[in-house]
């Protein structure tokens, strides 16, 4: 019977140094080569040399590293340095990789930027550091995604402390990406040898349809819904369907729970809040067809996806408005707090203009006085400008909302997530993203107690 190794133990000429301790299916350690190169190495439990699919295994397995190390993956991907099989108190399987260090993954990122503002009581996601953080962080991640994709690798495993990210000033996004835990990732055209023997690989609140469908398999579509709740934790700061209790998760999964999101900042140009906010939502379908590619959520990132191409699946009518909000304090006096903390930002990307839908070159904003502003460009709306209307504008953040033309020329209005007010749209909570008629009205206030500030309508020009 295969037993644990220990610090010190060699084995194939590999001196463990440290045991990082087991895992579901192998056994971790850090080591080092005969030539001092530090090495990752993992004994497996599962499966064993006994099991009637292991050889099939062992071949997936290479051709697995062989994709990874001669295509783009291989940039992206952690780097398989051997396999091989040897007695250890038994007959095991071990694998050794390149060990990466100098960084960290995803969650401990996370949670360090929450440890930073935890004393602050400042969602990390408002700092104007952190956002823009996160933007490369997603970038990079769905470049590695789309790398492995081209290779018809499945990771099928993706989840924060899988994405391991490494400071790097020589690339332009300034990180290099490792992707972890490769070793039961699925061939897309080739069925895993594991296939009715065991269950696929996967993590609490990172499944996706296919993994928890019985008799499903995960497939490249896969990799794009967990992508899709990840980039949910970056760009909007949650994660959508987050449970302690997985057969909720998986209600929610299935039930498509979940609206086109309110990004919490604003994606620099070219890409747009209407684009990604749309992207992320297709992303989430349970139905495998209607998610985007790795490839077009990418260039949807970087403001490059065609026009229409990431708009919401046909047949997901949403509701925008009307949400309950979470209780904030109310204040008093100049500039106090009338209202409760808006869920978000961002505009997902509508199919076909409705009717009566603001679609013209230019708009104007109009006050109860008569005042009027004219708006032909992506415009943020706060403190700032509203106060040009009157006094109640100190009751709007410094950026409440954004108002801008959407990839189909109909105009949109997003609120900013974090808000000490509601962002209202004619009356009722705003919380993601809404095409905007002629004759619309938008203020702030307290919905649950019919407070409204400072409301303005907007005109068509």
């Amino acid at each position: 019977m295969a037993k644990k190794l220990r610090v010190g133990d060699s084995v194939r000429g590999y001196r463990v140094t440290k045991v990082f301790g087991p895992g579901m299916m192998a056994i971790s350690y850090g080591a080092q080569s005969a030539g001092g190169e530090k090495i990752f190495l993992k004994q497996y439990k599962s499966p064993a040399p006994t099991v009637i699919w292991y050889n099939d295994f062992v071949e997936y397995q290479r051709e697995v590293s062989r994709r990874v190390r001669e295509g783009k993956g291989a940039h992206y991907a952690v780097r398989m340095v051997e396999a091989f099989e040897e007695r250890w108190g038994g007959p095991c399987y071990f694998q050794a990789y390149e060990f990466i260090e100098h960084g960290g993954d995803l969650q401990q990122m996370l949670d360090e930027e929450r440890e930073q503002h935890r004393r602050t009581k400042v969602a990390p996601i408002r700092d104007p550091a952190v956002w823009a953080r996160h933007i490369t962080w997603s970038k990079v991640l769905m470049a590695g995604i789309a790398a492995l994709h081209e290779s018809k690798i499945v990771h099928a495993d993706l989840k924060p402390p899988n994405a391991y990210l490494i400071k790097d000033p020589t690339l332009a996004s300034g990180y290099q990406l490792k992707l972890i835990d490769t070793d039961f990732s699925v061939l897309a055209d080739k069925r895993a040898p594991w296939h009715g023997y065991q269950g696929y690989i996967g993590s609490d609140n990172y499944r996706s349809p296919e993994h928890i469908t019985r008799g499903g398999i995960p497939v490249l579509p896969s990799d794009i819904f967990t992508a899709g709740l990840i980039l949910h934790e970056l760009l909007v700061g949650t994660h959508p369907y987050w449970r302690d209790d997985q057969a909720e998760y998986a209600q929610l999964v299935r039930a498509y729970a979940i609206k086109p999101p309110a990004l919490a900042g604003v994606m620099p140009a070219p890409a747009s809040n209407a684009d990604v906010s749309a992207a992320i939502y297709r992303c989430l379908s349970p139905d495998a067809a209607k998610r985007p590619t790795a490839a077009e959520l990418r260039a949807a990132l970087s403001g490059r996806a065609p026009k229409g191409s990431v708009s919401a699946p046909a047949g997901s009518a949403r509701k925008v408005v009307g949400a309950k909000p979470a209780a904030v304090k109310a204040g008093s006096g100049r500039g106090a707090a009338v209202g409760a903390t808006a869920s978000g930002a961002s505009p997902a990307a509508p199919p076909s203009l409705e009717k009566g839908a603001l679609s013209s070159e230019r708009i104007q904003l109009v006050g109860a006085d008569g005042k009027s502003l004219h708006i032909g460009v992506r415009t943020e709306i706060g403190k700032t400008l509203a106060r040009q209307f009157g006094a109640e504008g100190e009751f709007w953040d410094s950026r409440q909302l954004v108002v801008e033309r959407g990839p189909d020329s109909q105009w949109i209005v997003t609120p900013f997530a974090g808000t000490a007010n509601d962002s209202l749209l004619n009356g009722q909570i705003l919380t993601a993203a809404s095409r905007l008629r002629d004759g619309d009205t938008i203020a702030v206030g307290r919905h649950s107690k019919g407070i409204v500030k400072l409301p303005l309508k907007l005109r068509a020009i």
